[in-house]
Formats: C-alpha cells, sequence, structure tokens
C-alpha cells in the first residue's frame, strides 16, 4: 500500500473529520515547536480516546460523532447526517475489501492550555485489513477539552496548516506529526 491509498482508507475508516480533509504536503516546512510545560495529567483523554477508538472499530458511528469536535458534526448537517455519512462509506470500504481491525492510543507527548481550551496529540496506530494484506498505518488525532481536561472532542486528518488556520494560538504550541506511510505486515 502507498501513502495515498493508506490516505484514502484512513479517511474512510475514521471519516468523522472528513471535512478537514489531510493531504500531505510535498514540501514540508520544517518547524519547531516547544511543547508548552503543561502537566500531562489529564488521564480521561487517553480513556475518551481509547472509547473513540473502540467505536470506531466496531462501526458504532452514534459514539465517534459523539466524541467528534462539534463544530465538524456541524459542517456535516448534524448528528444524523454525519452517522448517515459514516455508515454508508463504512459499507462501502467493507464492499471494496477494507477493513480496519485495531487502533491503538499511543503516549501522549504534546499538550497545551490555550486560554480555556486544552490542546494534545493523541498518537494512533491502526492495524487495516485489505486484498492486498495487512497493514499498519501511524498517524494522530487532536484532543481538544473546554471543561479541563474533563471531556474531550476529537479532530483528524488535520495537518499543521489547516490547523493554524482553525485555531492559531494553539498552533504556535504544539506540531501535528506528519502522518506516516504504512508499513505492511505479516497475516496473523
Amino acid at each position: 500500500m502507498n501513502q495515498i491509498l493508506f490516505s484514502t482508507i484512513f479517511c474512510l475508516l475514521f471519516l468523522a473529520q472528513i471535512a478537514c480533509g489531510q493531504t500531505r504536503p510535498s514540501n514540508i516546512e520544517k518547524t519547531t515547536i516547544k511543547t508548552e510545560d503543561v502537566k500531562l495529567d489529564y488521564p480521561r483523554l487517553k480513556i475518551q480516546a481509547k472509547e473513540l477508538g473502540k467505536a470506531t472499530v466496531t462501526g458504532d458511528f452514534a459514539q465517534v460523532v459523539d466524541f467528534t469536535y462539534p463544530k465538524i458534526v456541524e459542517a456535516f448537517g448534524g448528528k444524523e447526517k454525519m452517522i448517515a455519512f459514516l455508515k454508508g462509506n463504512s459499507q462501502q470500504m467493507k464492499s471494496d475489501g477494507f477493513e480496519l481491525e485495531a487502533m491503538t492510543i499511543g503516549e501522549i507527548k504534546q499538550i497545551a492550555k490555550v486560554e480555556s481550551q486544552v490542546f494534545a496529540i493523541v498518537p494512533i496506530t491502526m492495524k487495516i485489513k485489505s486484498p492486498n494484506g495487512k497493514a499498519l498505518g501511524e498517524s494522530s488525532i487532536i484532543g481538544i477539552s473546554n471543561d479541563d481536561g474533563e471531556s474531550w472532542k476529537f479532530i483528524d486528518g488535520i495537518d499543521q496548516t489547516k490547523f493554524k488556520a482553525k485555531f492559531p494560538k494553539a498552533a504556535e504550541k504544539i506540531q501535528i506529526p506528519v502522518e506516516q506511510s504504512p508499513k505492511a505486515i505479516e497475516n496473523d
């Protein structure tokens, strides 16, 4: 699988935020952003990210939408329209032979508090089954909390440029990792 195929699969499997559509720039500007020294003690972040991952893998699109950043849901025309969109795309993917088998949440390394919001980069690893075999892909989602870490909403498929356009102050404090090309793995 190449980067384009992986991006397509990722967007179709984790469509909750397709409105943001990540593209991998061909000429990546190198920037160093120092993560703000914020206590990395937001246990509900990882718990809720894992719940989102489980909902994504099991096809519980109502829960996926509940964990999605509200402006993304609004862009789809509301919860019911977004759920219908996700279901349709999931069925299409399955009929094309693609399936998300697992989504693992990594260790949170970047957190920044900006005014009343907390932003976090949450690394994810996805195990994908395709007609050509299995692959592991690495990416990240952004967790956003408006209540000091009690509840989190998530955005995926966004690069640093689009993130900066939506959240300029947060983009000064955290750097979204560039999505990695998937790596083929042995079928198990």
